[in-house]
C-alpha cells in the first residue's frame, strides 16, 4: 500500500474500483482521504485515485477487403476445419481462468439447446481458450474441468457432423481470432468479475460488417460503456439461454444499430485517448503541485570596487 501511494496518480478501469481501493487505504494506513477529490495524503505527499478505463487500437478498414466480403463463407470454411457443419455460430475469447465463466458459458449454451431444440444441429459455440498459469495445480484442474463439461455437452447433443461446443486449446494470433470475430452470429462474455474485459472491444472493432450480437456479463467493467450488448448475469444459467435466442433471432435492422452506436464509443475511446487522458491528468498534478516559479525581477547592475587597499 505504500509503494502505491508514493504514486502521484493510481488509476482503476472502473469507478467501483478506486471507491474500493480508498476504502482500504482509509482501513490500512495513516493517511487523509479527501473523499470530494478522490486523493490520498500520506504523509504529506498527495495521491490522486482515478478511472481511466482502458480501451484497444481501433483501426477502421483493417485487413484485406476482398477476404471480408463474405463472413458466412468464412464461417463454412472456419467449422469445417474443425469437423463441424453448423447454421449458427457463436465465439468466446478467453485465456484459461476462473473469473472468465466458462463453465458458466457452456451450461448456459445447454439450457439454450435444452428450451430451443431447434437451434440442435444447426448452432456451435467455439471457445477459443488460451492456456493460463498452467504450472498452478488449480489452473490445471479448471482446464480439466473445462473440457470435461464441453465433452458431456457434446455427447449429450451431438451427432455425426454437428456438436455445441468447439473447444480450441492453444495460442491464437490476433488474426486468427478475428476470423472467428467476423464469422459468428455472437460473442459470448460472461466473466465472473472483470475490470475491463477486452475481447468486448475487440470483437466490436472486428465488426466493421455490423453485424453480430455482443453478449456481456453485467460483472466486466465493458458493460459500464458498450449499453446496446446484451447485458446478462452470468450465475444465471436461464438468462444466458434466453440472450443467446435473443442474439439469434434479432432482425438485421435492431442488430445494425446496436453495433453502430458500440463502434462509436469503442472508436472514440480507444487506446489513444486513454493514454491521452493519463498524461493530461499527470500533467495536471504536476502544475497543481509544482506550479512554474515567477520570473525574479532583474537585478540593478553592481559596481565592485578593485582598487587595492
Amino acid at each position: 500500500m505504500d509503494g502505491l501511494l508514493g504514486a502521484d496518480l493510481v488509476s482503476f478501469h472502473i469507478q467501483n474500483h478506486c471507491n474500493n481501493f480508498l476504502e482500504t487505504v482509509d482501513h490500512a494506513v495513516e493517511c487523509r482521504i479527501e473523499w470530494e477529490g478522490f486523493t490520498v495524503n500520506r504523509g504529506g505527499h498527495l495521491t490522486r485515485v482515478r478511472p481511466f478505463p482502458i480501451s484497444i487500437d481501433f483501426t477502421e478498414g483493417r485487413g484485406d477487403n476482398e477476404s471480408r466480403e463474405s463472413p458466412y463463407v468464412d464461417r463454412a470454411a472456419l467449422l469445417a476445419g474443425v469437423g463441424v457443419q453448423a447454421q449458427y455460430m457463436g465465439v468466446g475469447v478467453d485465456r484459461v481462468d476462473y473469473t472468465k465463466g466458462i463453465l458458466e458459458r457452456f451450461r448456459g449454451i445447454e439450457r439454450f439447446l435444452e428450451k430451443y431444440p431447434y437451434y440442435q444441429g444447426k448452432f456451435t459455440f467455439v471457445q477459443i481458450g488460451a492456456p493460463s498459469r498452467m504450472q498452478i495445480k488449480r489452473y490445471l484442474e479448471l482446464y480439466a474441468d473445462m473440457e470435461l463439461e464441453a465433452n458431456r455437452i457434446n455427447r449429450r447433443f451431438q451427432t455425426n457432423q454437428w456438436k455445441p461446443i468447439v473447444l480450441l486449446k492453444r495460442h491464437h494470433t490476433h488474426q486468427e481470432i478475428e476470423r472467428f470475430y467476423r464469422a459468428s452470429d455472437l460473442c459470448l462474455v460472461t466473466s465472473l468479475h472483470d475490470g475491463m474485459n477486452l475481447v468486448a472491444k475487440e470483437y466490436v472493432a472486428a465488426r466493421d460488417d455490423e453485424r453480430g450480437v455482443l453478449i456481456l456479463s453485467r460483472f466486466a467493467g465493458a458493460s459500464r460503456e458498450l449499453h446496446d450488448a446484451l447485458i446478462v448475469n452470468p450465475y444465471d444459467n436461464e438468462v444466458i439461454a434466453e440472450a443467446i435466442h435473443t442474439a439469434l433471432e434479432m432482425p438485421a435492422a435492431q442488430i445494425e444499430r446496436r453495433m453502430q452506436s458500440m463502434r462509436r464509443i469503442v472508436r472514440e475511446h480507444n487506446i489513444y485517448r486513454w493514454a491521452a487522458n493519463l498524461i493530461s491528468e499527470l500533467a495536471d498534478i504536476r502544475l497543481t503541485t509544482h506550479p512554474p516559479a515567477a520570473k525574479a525581477p532583474s537585478a540593478a547592475p553592481v559596481e565592485i570596487d578593485a582598487s587595492p587597499l
